[in-house]
């Protein structure tokens, strides 16, 4: 076996089998994670619970997702991508285990927390596509990549109620389970392995640090609603995470090797990424959620059209389909243009698919158009990002920049849930002690939805024009050289 670039070892599989399992490992990640969400109603009856404690099955998803993206990612560099892939798909058959055969509550939890590690797959896995696919197959791969996080985002929504609906609670587990053991199994035996050892050390006190940050912060977004923006809990809670924070960021710029490289995080391109990251993953939820509640809620509620669960599902199946059928459309893009034109465009035709999403509402033809629209703009950008990080940042440390990006993401879906919830508390109609969304509400987040797009357009045009695409040698060739 001939030894690649950054210290893996080449393997027999072909390019497209590498990116079809990698890309099938993403798909499984972003099921994972939003594969409850559309039954968050259903859980204290399933668990016996009140409303309160069961929302925490969302929550520990999310939370460990946050924790862990960071800490896998840096492993994922030092260590090599193969074996943290494996090891998170693991932690995800294991927790999806628990779900299936336990009623438990707190095994629930437990099993929550187990497969919102896996948020840190996709990261890892555009990392391991850098490092082992000829250069002129790495932005198709990314690209790729980075539409599992919409396909498997918009398909969890639907496919959770078809699945619950005709196959019971455990099934939902059972096939996640199913599909992280095969992949592993894959993955371990089909891709490059690093064999060149690492001599960082890990920054374990950082990584504390980091966590004592994040888990104030994360429970701020999730739970203000609940509690109460200005509660002394939530006020509490983010004075801990603001003292955290400022006592890890002197403490990872005395590391020699910190658990985040603090310097890749300040470069122009890096910082504004993920800044339109937050953004984008905010607008990109809005769309899913907003276009299943409009073809489920009844016909009596204003701007419902009263379709079936099972009805709901196979219109939103078009929507992930979009995102799939989109991807190899922004590789193309991506090595035509460079990250951040694509990333504008993207951004641009979100706007404009979400004044599309206003307009066209009468029909379920309409609604499934207009969140198609609006997928194929968030394909584009997702596309984007990872690509323009990666020009940014040496190759060492793509996994961990990535993961930081992919954080990002995660902080714009809360606080896209946190938003959506508190419109639809000031514009949402009560029946029979069920309270439904309106046309009110759906047009009021729609707007909000224009506004974000084009302020994530506007500042990605300050990202430097320095769009490069990976050479012949593993190292980076500038696609333009003009820089504003």
């Amino acid at each position: 076996m001939a030894l690649m670039r950054s210290g893996y070892v080449r393997r027999a599989s072909s390019p497209n089998a590498v990116i079809v399992v990698l890309c099938m490992v993403g798909i499984v990640a972003a099921l994972g994670g939003t594969l409850l969400v559309p039954l968050v109603s259903r859980l204290p009856e399933i668990y016996d619970v009140s409303a309160v404690p069961a929302s925490w099955i969302i929550t520990s998803t999310l939370l460990a997702g946050a924790l862990a993206t960071p800490i896998l990612t840096r492993l994922a560099d030092m260590f090599g991508a193969r074996l943290i892939i494996v090891a998170t798909l693991i932690g995800l058959v294991l927790g999806s285990l628990l779900l299936a055969i336990s009623d438990s509550f707190a095994l629930a939890i437990v099993g929550r927390s187990l497969q919102g590690v896996a948020a840190a797959l996709v990261p890892v896995a555009m990392s391991l596509m850098k490092h082992v696919l000829p250069p002129e197959r790495v932005g198709f791969g990314v690209a790729l990549m980075s539409g599992t996080l919409g396909a498997g985002s918009a398909l969890g929504l639907p496919l959770a109620g078809f699945m619950y609906t005709h196959l019971g609670w455990s099934s939902l587990f059972w096939g996640l389970a199913i599909l992280g053991a095969l992949l592993a199994f894959l993955v371990w035996t089909m891709l490059p392995k690093r064999v060149t050892e690492s001599k960082q050390s890990i920054d374990w006190f950082g990584a504390l640090l980091l966590t004592v940050a994040l888990t104030p912060l994360i429970l701020v977004v999730t739970q203000g609603n609940v509690w109460g923006w200005l509660s002394r809990p939530i006020i509490g809670l983010t004075l801990l995470s603001l003292v955290a924070f400022l006592a890890w960021v002197p403490w990872e710029r005395r590391q020699r090797d910190p658990i985040v490289h603090l310097g890749l995080l300040v470069l122009r391109p890096v910082a504004l990424t993920n800044i339109v990251a937050i953004i984008i993953a905010m607008a990109m939820l809005i769309n899913l959620f907003l276009a299943g509640q409009q073809l489920a809620v009844p016909e009596f509620v204003a701007g419902g059209l009263g379709l079936s669960a099972d009805a709901t599902g196979l219109v939103m199946a078009f929507p992930a389909g979009a995102v799939a059928a989109a991807s190899p459309l922004a590789a193309r893009l991506l090595r035509r243009f460079g990250g951040r034109w694509v990333l504008i465009a993207g951004a641009l035709f979100m706007a404009a698919s979400y004044v599309a999403r206003i307009l066209l509402d009468g029909s379920v033809f309409e609604i499934a158009l207009g969140a198609v629209l609006v997928c194929v703009g968030t394909c584009l950008a997702l596309s984007a990002m990872p690509m323009i990080i990666m020009a940014a940042v040496p190759s060492e440390h793509t996994a961990s920049a990535n993961g930081i990006n992919t954080l990002c993401r995660m902080l714009g879906t809360s606080l896209s849930t946190a938003g959506m919830a508190a419109v639809t508390s000031f514009t949402a109609v009560t029946f029979d002690g069920t309270e439904y969304p309106t046309t009110e509400t759906y047009h009021l987040l729609f707007w909000a939805c224009v506004v974000l797009s084009m302020t994530a357009a506007l500042l990605t045009t300050a990202i430097p024009r320095r769009d490069r695409l990976p050479d012949g040698h593993g190292g980076l060739v500038t696609e333009s050289a003009t820089a504003p």
